[in-house]
């Protein structure tokens, strides 16, 4: 069974987090940073009353293409040293293209972390996880 699979009783709401850990990102002055972002992705039952989808085990790919993709396109329009301080916009990015993302209805992405820290050569290790949020 996937990571969002239906629970016994029915559909699983709960919340996860998609954590990305150091993405390589060249910005527009050709240097390289590292970003972390973690996303909260929620289900929420459409206002209808219509019952909520769930998650998807498909959408995990998606989610993790659009994370990347908005933060290398944000690169080639930002210095390094903007992205450096500039966490802001880097949240701003990543939660405007989650809303586009090709994800399930009713499943909400909003960032709750988000770094950005200069290229270490000897530290870079992209790494990706969907992960239950809280611990639960």
């Amino acid at each position: 069974m996937g990571l969002f699979s239906p629970r016994a009783g029915g559909v699983d709401v709960r919340d996860r987090d998609y954590v990305l850990t150091g993405c390589p990102v060249v910005a527009q002055d050709d240097l390289v940073v590292l970003i972390d972002v973690t996303v909260r992705l929620a289900v929420r039952p459409p206002r209808d009353g219509a019952p909520a989808l769930g998650y998807d085990p498909a959408d995990q790919r998606a989610v993790h293409a659009v994370c990347v993709l908005v933060l290398r396109q944000l690169g080639t329009e930002v210095a390094s040293e903007e992205l450096l301080v500039g966490r802001a916009r880097v949240v701003g990015a990543v939660e405007q293209g989650l809303a586009l993302a090709p994800v399930g209805s009713g499943v909400y992405a909003s960032v709750t972390h988000a770094e950005v820290r200069p290229h270490d050569p000897d530290g870079v290790r992209l790494h990706h996880e969907f992960r239950l949020a809280g611990g639960s």
